[in-house]
């Protein structure tokens, strides 16, 4: 067993080869800052990690809007505004995600006030997508966040179309909100690439929940406000996925006839057990999707390649609420290095690939 792990991680390494061969990039290769474990350590293990193996970093804003103060144009707490003056380290980028919709992709975004995650402030749970209220505070938030933080790519949804799987008629208000904050943004920036991002899973419908919504032709309409197409994907969480993946899995991403890029992804490099099912990893497999996927970058000439996490998390796992614990354990392993700072093959993929010249 170990010896055939040991041939598909060789394997994978050779089918990128061409990668450090190529005269040039096309895409910008990143992560986010999601730490190893609580700490300023695991801060720091991130950043070093991102300086090192990246040139684009992911700064997602996913655990709330400061509604209100959004609506009505007023100060944001200082939590909001320690976000808006990050800066990224020489020779990076940065790519902005916020998200209007909450971790569970059925409801409005939680409060972001004095910590992100807060209840929504008075009347505003009862409020649609496309209500004129979240329209406003959306467009104003988002305005205020690009001109603090010069991003180079901006992503108005997160996931979006998971949205579509839970409530088809939330989902056409979803749409109405997004158009409106596309045109707004574009007005002001028309050279800034802005999009929404499609969870993979839940657009192939191999999510159960998503059997049968109309994925497909959903995605394709709002795609009309849309200025790339950016994929969310982690293979393990269906046991649809085909291993080995195939080397033209990603051949979908094109038939929209737009720049496409990966706005979050990663793979387990060894088995997890959540709410009972046990999901596949290991490094030869993590190491083979990286393949598969930098390749289809290069050959497809992507606009960028985000991996989630950078380092395994597992010393971060007791300092998460014990209901999201769990669900969390979903991408414990999905970084390029352990948690000791032992690089796993995959990260070689990636470094060959980052070494060639943008």
């Amino acid at each position: 067993m170990q010896r055939a792990a040991g041939w598909a991680v060789a394997a994978a390494l050779l089918s990128v080869s061409a990668l450090a061969e190529a005269p040039r990039r096309t895409f910008r290769m990143g992560f986010t800052p999601w730490p190893s474990e609580m700490s300023v350590a695991g801060l720091a293990t991130s950043a070093s990690f991102i300086e090192k193996h990246a040139d684009l970093v992911s700064v997602m804003m996913i655990g709330g809007l400061p509604w209100q103060e959004a609506l009505e144009a007023k100060p944001f707490s200082p939590d909001v505004m320690r976000q808006f003056a990050y800066k990224p380290p020489a020779g990076h980028r940065i790519f902005l995600s916020i998200s209007p919709l909450a971790m569970d992709r059925k409801s409005l975004a939680p409060n972001w006030g004095a910590r992100e995650n807060m209840p929504l402030p008075r009347g505003w749970a009862a409020r649609r997508f496309d209500s004129p209220e979240v329209v406003q505070a959306l467009t104003n938030f988002t305005l205020r966040a690009v001109k603090a933080m010069d991003p180079a790519f901006l992503a108005i949804g997160v996931e979006s179309n998971a949205l579509l799987s839970h409530d088809r008629v939330a989902w056409q208000d979803y749409k109405r909100l997004h158009r409106s904050v596309y045109a707004s943004v574009k007005r002001l920036y028309p050279r800034l690439p802005v999009f929404f991002t499609t969870e993979v899973n839940h657009y192939l419908e191999r999510a159960n929940e998503a059997k049968g919504s109309g994925q497909a032709a959903e995605v394709a309409d709002l795609m009309r406000h849309s200025d790339l197409f950016a994929m969310s994907y982690y293979p393990h969480m269906s046991y649809d996925t085909r291993w080995p993946i195939p080397a033209d899995f990603f051949a979908f991403a094109r038939r929209f006839g737009k720049p496409i890029a990966v706005s979050e992804t990663g793979m387990l490099s060894q088995p997890v057990t959540v709410t009972g099912l046990r999901l596949r990893g290991s490094d030869a497999d993590q190491a083979q999707y990286y393949s598969v996927l930098l390749a289809a970058a290069a050959k497809g000439s992507y606009r960028f390649v985000v991996t989630f996490c950078t380092t395994d998390y597992e010393k971060l796992l007791p300092a998460i609420p014990e209901p999201a614990r769990e669900i969390a354990n979903i991408w414990t392993y999905t970084g390029l290095q352990t948690s000791a700072g032992r690089p796993k093959p995959a990260l070689s993929l990636w470094d060959r690939a980052l070494a060639t010249s943008l």
